[in-house]
């Protein structure tokens, strides 16, 4: 049951110069180990929102009697939909399996606008209406298709992953859960979440780009706009969802003692409406998805994990979120 495991099965290409974040796994799919492709195939469609036509890409794993779970799966910096949808195929699979409707949308120019004060894109210099979009886009979806209106997620990695939590900040009506991956809260969003909302991180201490203890997110010499810590993005889900603030703690194990990382589980219960906030810490990691590749050296991103597959605790959250 792999959502996004980061396990890219086709080597990824990125030009350090022109898209300085496109390497933050932009190019990995929700695919699961050994996948395999299925008839449940990739379509491209656009809307126009706020003036712009806005592109998504559907996985819809057949017609169904029963209302189908829908997540949304948000690219990288620098990435694009139609590559997190389709660049390693095993979605087809999982979606079939599972089944749950994936749409893949597009950021303008291949970045969110995330409410980093970041002024390095175009999503952040016009401050793109990128909230409203994903709403409109989950509107439309729900209309069109049988949708279960009480399951629908949303899940990104780095800018993808920031903007899965301002999706959780402001749309905790719509949405059931949220996961987020080497990611935290931008400091300079105004986060006030009307409902409770189940909220998954998954960071490592070790990230050279988006800093586990907060401050500027940077590539390089690079400036990218500011992060409040990993622990104070959970503080702040825990406080806003009600949890008893003690959570149960379990390490996970080391299933590969040589990749230098060591996964620690900090789960938040007790929180409002049976929702839950649930942290891995990957002790060692860097910016990279647990059971992923090594996609750039070391020295740039930091190390990948072997101790779990990142999409496979995403979706297995997503599923236990009443």
């Amino acid at each position: 049951m792999t959502l996004f495991s980061g396990r890219c099965h086709r080597p990824a290409v990125f030009v350090f110069a022109a898209l300085p974040l496109a390497l933050m796994v932009s190019g990995c799919a929700l695919i699961g180990p050994g996948a395999s492709r299925v008839e449940t195939e990739l379509s491209s469609h656009t809307l126009i929102h706020a003036g712009f036509e806005r592109t998504y890409h559907l996985l819809d794993p057949s017609e169904s009697l029963d209302p189908l779970p829908l997540v949304l799966s948000l690219h990288g910096a620098g990435g694009n939909g139609e590559r997190t949808c389709s660049l390693a195929g095993g979605i087809q699979e999982l979606a079939e399996r599972e089944r749950f409707l994936v749409a893949c949308p597009e950021g303008i120019e291949n970045n969110w606008n995330d409410g980093r004060a970041d002024n390095s894109n175009r999503a952040h210099l016009e401050d793109i209406d990128d909230v409203g979009f994903l709403l409109a886009l989950i509107d439309l979806l729900s209309n069109t298709y049988n949708v279960d209106t009480d399951r629908i997620y949303v899940t990104g990695a780095s800018n993808g992953g920031m903007m899965s939590l301002r999706m959780a900040c402001e749309a905790s009506d719509v949405l059931a859960a949220a996961g987020a991956v080497i990611a935290s809260l931008p400091a300079d969003l105004n986060c006030d979440p009307e409902h409770p909302i189940s909220i998954l991180l998954m960071n490592g201490t070790e990230d050279p780009l988006v800093p586990f203890e907060g401050g500027q997110v940077r590539f390089f010499r690079r400036e990218l706009g500011e992060v409040i810590s990993t622990p104070d993005t959970v503080a702040f889900w825990v406080a806003a969802d009600g949890c008893n603030p003690k959570p149960r703690t379990e390490q996970l194990p080391d299933l590969d003692p040589r990749d230098g990382t060591r996964i620690q589980v900090d789960t938040y219960f007790g929180c409002e409406g049976g929702t839950s906030v649930v942290l891995y810490t990957v002790n060692g990691g860097g910016h990279t998805l647990p059971g992923g590749t090594q996609y750039v050296l070391k020295f740039v991103i930091g190390r990948v994990s072997r101790d779990l597959h990142s999409g496979e605790a995403i979706w297995e959250f997503f599923e236990a979120t009443p």
